[in-house]
């Protein structure tokens, strides 16, 4: 599936949002239910549907850390009955993993199609989007060394865009080396996957706990400052956890030349990255809103024309 998107995505790149519009004819009004999403997907769902010409509609829940979770499920049900298409972003803010489970509980429900923007498990529409800035710029992940990286910050994010890259990397033929600190580990079930699909595209899965000379053989290096799963529930512990991995930074040294640079916005700068990184013509990440908006819209046109439940 997500082969199959890119390809429809670097078309709609190339030629515009007109080439799905026929697709779509049938899709007129598309619900939103998010809860705890991520700052930029009001933008990119208002963006999307705007160049699909389709009408937006909010049906989140204001108190949803208070409904039971059959009252929300009745809620997604009753919703879908309503609109075309369900767009979610739903993440826990008291439980890791809650909003995973959620999410496949809201697809269950759905009458209609309905697409995960983001949960707090995986977040393919940005794994999407970091492939397309590849794809057009390299012509091709596959066989490349792709690095993804846990990067100093202050700002800590949900790992999910890293969670989803790392597999979606791997599924698109890319060797992919994981590079945390040990404070800073990815969840052991992405981690099992990930070697499942590495196996099964017969390439490269391969992890790394020191940053140094860890980055120079990278075709690629997609860096994010997530938090510390282990204190999701105390996320001031963050800071005082990070403190001892300020050199965990891209710079010129640390990368090739030819190397390509991405995160998601907004990029610390001077902590994740240098300026003079984030600057140059290798970094994609300031394309990272037209490629959201053109794999959320190739999504919808793939789910349509192949008659797909969910994409979560």
């Amino acid at each position: 599936m997500l082969q199959d998107i890119v390809q429809i995505a670097k078309s709609i790149d190339s030629s515009g949002f007109s080439t799905i519009h026929e697709a779509l004819q049938k899709v007129k009004v598309v619900g939103s239910i998010f809860h705890g999403e991520s700052p930029l997907e009001t933008q990119v769902t208002n963006i999307t549907t705007a160049r699909l010409g389709h009408d937006l509609i909010d049906l989140g829940w204001h108190d949803a850390a208070t409904m039971s979770t059959d009252t929300m499920l009745d809620s997604v049900r009753m919703s879908s009955e309503a609109v075309d298409l369900l767009l979610t972003a739903f993440s826990s803010s008291d439980t890791f993993g809650e909003g995973r489970i959620l999410t496949n509980q809201f697809a269950d429900v759905s009458r209609v199609p309905l697409v995960s923007l983001h949960d707090d498990v995986y977040a393919w529409q940005d794994a999407l989007t970091v492939l397309l800035g590849l794809e057009s710029r390299l012509g091709s992940v596959s066989g490349k060394q792709v690095v993804v990286t846990w990067g100093f910050g202050n700002s800590f994010v949900n790992p999910a865009p890293a969670h989803s890259l790392l597999i979606a990397a791997l599924a698109f033929g890319a060797n992919v080396r994981l590079v945390t600190p040990s404070d800073f580990s990815f969840l052991n079930r992405v981690r099992r996957v990930a070697r499942d699909t590495s196996m099964c595209s017969n390439v490269l899965f391969e992890e790394e706990n020191e940053f140094e000379g860890s980055l120079k053989d990278a075709d690629v290096v997609f860096a994010l400052n997530w938090f510390r799963l282990d204190d999701f529930n105390h996320p001031e512990r963050n800071q005082t956890h990070a403190k001892e991995f300020k050199n965990w930074f891209v710079d010129e040294s640390t990368i090739s030349k030819d190397c390509i640079f991405s995160s998601v916005p907004p990029v610390q700068s001077g902590l994740l990255a240098s300026r003079k990184v984030l600057e140059s013509d290798r970094n994609i990440t300031p394309l990272w809103l037209k490629h959201r908006t053109i794999a959320l819209a190739a999504t919808i046109a793939h789910m349509v024309e192949s008659s797909s439940p969910s994409m979560i």
